[in-house]
């Protein structure tokens, strides 16, 4: 249908409508044809944009990444490839060696390279995805209608250097997950020692220089007016409290010496390997825990 539209009109140079071939003038501007239509060109030369696209693609990525990995971080990669193409015996490297003796030996290039793939990770992939995708088309096209579209050396050659780029940074951005988690989980237990200590410092040292004992409960300090000192961990969970050391009874008065402050951690449950758990200031790990409450006297657990 679309074929025999195209033989049988003409587009219009003045309005852009379609007219029939045979009418002299147009129906929509009433423009007059003043002669012969214009022959076709005897030779059509190949379109190579989408192959020319997707070979920019996998040089942008390779070539911004490449100059940032050099140029970047004080040129530290730049100065060793210099030191390495023009040797130490002239001027120029001895002072770049002057002021940074070791600076061949130093293990900087696969550090740089890992860590600004996985920063360049963000923009790369998506771009060498794109540039797979128009390299795949620009093959296509060209197997179909090699007398309009070409570049298929160019598109072979996009497509590998795109995919290449694509494993590479998506390999990096893989294995950097284990150890970002890790981090994250770090960064939050850190957060969660950071407010035990400042609930030690704020609040427990407080009640204890004022009343010579440790509280009962985290309750009780609300007589110092230490409310505002933290009362639950990074998790949102409130810390487990249990006074276990005592100095001397008179009656009902009891002096307490010793605390346990246990934050139940990422999971949430009191009682597993990932409690925080800090004995009268300090952070302890398991084995400690026991260590520094041996010989204690005890009371009743109070949360």
């Amino acid at each position: 249908m679309n074929d025999k539209l195209q033989r049988d009109t003409l587009i219009c140079p003045c309005c852009g409508s379609n007219r029939e071939i045979e009418s002299p003038d147009c129906s929509s501007c009433g423009a007059r044809q003043v002669g012969p239509a214009l022959a076709p060109p005897d030779v059509l030369m190949p379109k190579l944009g989408l192959s020319f696209g997707a070979l920019a693609c996998g040089l942008l990525v390779a070539f911004v990444f490449l100059a940032v990995w050099v140029l970047g971080n004080d040129m530290r990669v730049g100065r060793v490839f210099l030191v390495w193409a023009v040797g130490d015996g002239t001027e120029f490297t001895h002072s770049l060696l002057q002021v940074d003796p070791k600076l061949p030996y130093y293990r900087i290039f696969s550090y740089d390279a890992y860590r600004l793939a996985f920063i360049f990770s963000i923009g790369a992939i998506p771009i060498s995805i794109l540039g797979m995708w128009l390299a795949r088309r620009a093959a296509r096209l060209t197997r179909f209608d090699s007398s309009r579209f070409g570049g298929m050396k160019i598109a072979r050659a996009s497509f590998a250097l795109s995919t290449c780029l694509f494993v590479i940074f998506s390999a990096v951005t893989i294995s950097t997950i284990p150890g970002a988690l890790e981090r994250g989980r770090a960064k939050r237990e850190a957060a969660t020692r950071a407010l035990m200590y400042e609930l030690h410092a704020q609040a427990l040292q407080k009640y204890h220089r004022e009343y010579g004992t440790y509280p009962q409960e985290l309750a009780d300090l609300s007589r110092v007016n230490a409310d505002s000192a933290p009362q639950a961990d990074y998790w949102k969970q409130h810390f487990a409290y249990q006074p276990v050391g005592v100095i001397a009874s008179r009656g009902s008065a009891i002096s307490l010496s010793n605390y346990k402050l246990v934050s139940a951690g990422r999971d949430g449950k009191f009682g597993t390997k990932d409690d925080i758990t800090m004995v009268d200031g300090l952070i302890v790990d398991s084995q400690n825990e026991t260590d520094a409450l041996e010989g204690l006297p005890r009371l009743s657990p109070r949360q």
